[in-house]
């Protein structure tokens, strides 16, 4: 069944009064180019529609000899609100339709996408996909044979949340906004004229379903809320500035209740003295100290430089030119052979965490998300993987009585861009001991502690690192907490780095922080999670930004 003009005219009708589009006189008179202007969002789950676009595009793939094929068919619906102050700057509802095919011909890959939902169309893509693949000039050096997966036959899933944000107004999702942002602007006007509030709220569902020539198809909903609530002060001479959140303003898997119910005006009074805080802090002095990470900056640390480099496609130099390549290869010489130096680092993966912002029931080549060892007692035992290049490990795998098999770690940015490796929520364990950041302070000499989440970047082989803080940082003399110091950022050779951890906390210092990976041409932003619990580290290179 195609969608026709009359589904088109009925679709655009109930989108305008929604208020999501304008309403379109081309709907009327070329559905086609309507669908190429605007890209609605359309409910995929339990659709005879979709099911039957899958399997037209599926069954064209097999007309012209595909050794296999898989589809994924994607509908979002976004709605974004910033307020600034008590002034709305943005209210965009936005809507997605498309599609992708990937097929293997001669043991190279096609892909192809497209906007337009008939079956027609999804015909002639398969079709495009299967030309693009004889012609790919992988197939004359390098055959791909697909790893063994469980064929999942009918299975449907949707992030758990507990309140639906689309049964509330965007009106709604306004007053709750500038509510909370009066709480500061009332604040400012009682003598404190340079504070400032910003805040973003973006609740998105995605409909995302797949279906493969071996026979699965699958149905997945999900659910994310995003955004900030920061408030802001500016010096004088504008030469410093300081800014803090809530910290009961959660992001992820959640509904409406990640903003309902939320404690604002206690939150927010203890925002606006940590930014005074902030602002008020000294520069570090430059030189080497014990460094105390929080659970979000040991988070966003563990990301940059051990999660990403454990995608296998980095490893074989694949993202070279892109989203850069790994340390952690080759396979024959790394694959229990590797090692950080570091007993106490285990990282794993895991397909389960409640709330967690990238959580799936199947990857985008509808395999379950597995939960495996990666790093064990500092040494490297697996990677993040894909039906295409587990085969590759078959050797380490057979010596170690494990399956051949991707492990669930497949992803996309969209249906219209092709399958990439991609992390599932990566987890490095805590320690087994209740160490407590309080511990690690008392037994530090001298040193900084970097209290909240933190940022990280790292150079394309992700062998040299800086790390810093996005919140209250301190001096630690003589196993006290000191002055609050302005920005101070570390650097550090990545093996080096892991090497020098010397205490880890225990699982009440453990947190999930967000994470992910960038790869890919075009470029795909993959967002997942990661956990981690506190740790220090020993004789870190610090130094700042700060202007004197």
């Amino acid at each position: 069944m195609t969608w026709t003009r009359r589904d088109f005219v009925r679709s655009g009708s109930a989108l305008a009064a929604a208020g999501l589009i304008g309403f379109d006189g081309r709907i009327l008179t070329d559905a086609y180019e309507a669908a190429r202007a605007y890209r609605p969002f359309r409910p995929l789950l339990q659709d005879p529609d979709v099911r039957a676009l899958a399997m037209t595009a599926l069954q064209a793939a097999r007309d012209v000899g595909t050794s296999y094929a898989d589809v994924r068919i994607t509908s979002g619906i976004g709605r974004v609100t910033s307020v600034s102050g008590r002034r709305i700057g943005l209210r965009r509802i936005s809507g997605s339709l498309n599609f992708g095919v990937r097929v293997l011909v001669g043991g190279a890959w096609g892909f192809a996408s497209s906007t337009i939902f008939t079956e027609e169309e999804a015909a002639r893509i398969a079709r495009l996909a299967a030309r693009q693949a004889s012609l790919n000039p992988w197939g004359y050096t390098e055959t791909i044979e697909l790893a063994p997966a469980p064929v999942v036959a009918d299975g449907e899933w949707e992030t758990p949340i507990d309140l639906d944000p689309w049964n509330y107004r965007i009106q709604d999702q306004l007053e709750l906004q500038l509510e909370a942002n009066e709480l500061v602007m009332k604040i400012a006007e009682a003598g404190r004229p340079e504070l400032q509030v910003f805040s973003t709220f973006n609740f998105s569902m995605n409909d995302v379903v797949f279906a493969s020539s071996e026979g699965s198809y699958t149905q997945q909903r999900f659910h994310n809320f995003g955004g900030n609530y920061v408030a802001q002060v500016i010096s004088r001479d504008r030469r410093n500035f300081g800014s803090s959140s809530p910290e009961s303003f959660r992001t992820g898997g959640y509904g409406w209740e990640a903003v309902d119910g939320i404690p604002w005006a206690d939150d927010v009074e203890q925002a606006v003295e940590e930014a005074y805080m902030m602002l008020g802090a000294r520069e570090p002095d430059v030189g080497r100290y014990d460094v105390v990470l929080g659970s979000g900056a040991v988070s966003s640390i563990l990301n940059s430089t051990i999660v990403r480099a454990l995608e296998y496609d980095r490893v074989l130099g694949y993202e070279m030119h892109g989203g850069g390549t790994s340390y952690l290869g080759p396979p024959e010489e790394a694959l229990g052979q590797f090692s950080f130096g570091n007993p106490m680092l285990n990282v794993r993966a895991t397909g389960s965490v409640p709330r967690a912002a990238g959580m799936y029931k199947w990857d985008a080549e509808g395999v379950a998300p597995q939960d495996y060892q990666l790093v064990r007692e500092g040494v490297l035992v697996d990677y993040f993987t894909s039906r295409e290049f587990a085969p590759q490990l078959d050797w380490w795998y057979r010596r170690n009585g494990m399956p051949t098999g991707s492990r669930g770690t497949a992803g996309s940015a969209s249906s219209t861009l092709t399958q990439v490796v991609a992390p599932s929520i990566a987890v490095m364990d805590p320690g087994e001991e209740a160490v407590s950041e309080e511990d690690m302070i008392a037994a530090t000499e001298d040193g900084i502690y970097f209290r909240d989440a933190g940022f990280a970047s790292v150079d394309p082989p992700m062998l040299n690192m800086q790390g810093g803080g996005g919140g209250l940082m301190y001096e630690i003399r003589d196993g006290k907490l000191g002055d609050l110091l302005s920005r101070p950022q570390y650097l550090a050779n990545t093996l080096d780095f892991w090497r020098s951890m010397d205490m880890i906390g225990g699982p009440d210092t453990f947190g999930y922080h967000g994470g992910g990976t960038q790869k890919g041409d075009p470029l795909q932003l993959i967002g997942r999670t990661v956990g981690a619990p506190a740790a220090r580290f020993r004789n870190l290179n610090v130094f700042t930004y700060g202007r004197r």
